[in-house]
């Protein structure tokens, strides 16, 4: 593995913490604040995206969403963010 595949890959697992921390807030009533926080998870995106390159953290958003898979909790069905 490649320093930018791990360092992708760690990206991936924080997108998804982030998509779940989006999900928390608006589940809560407080949807000004997931806005804001899914509109920086956009800005951390492409910024990741700009230094690995896209298609690695694809790959890494693939694994990252298997290793949740695992314990039953497919975040990246429905996350608000997008990395294409």
């Amino acid at each position: 593995m490649t320093g930018h595949d791990y360092n992708a890959r760690m990206a991936a697992l924080w997108i998804m913490h982030g998509t779940a921390c989006v999900k928390l807030l608006r589940a809560n009533g407080r949807a000004l604040h997931a806005e804001n926080f899914e509109a920086a998870l956009r800005e951390f995106v492409d910024i990741i995206a700009g230094e690995v390159g896209r298609d690695i953290l694809t790959e890494a958003m693939d694994w990252a969403s298997g290793q949740v898979s695992v314990y039953g909790n497919d975040l990246q069905s429905d996350a608000p963010v997008s990395i294409h």
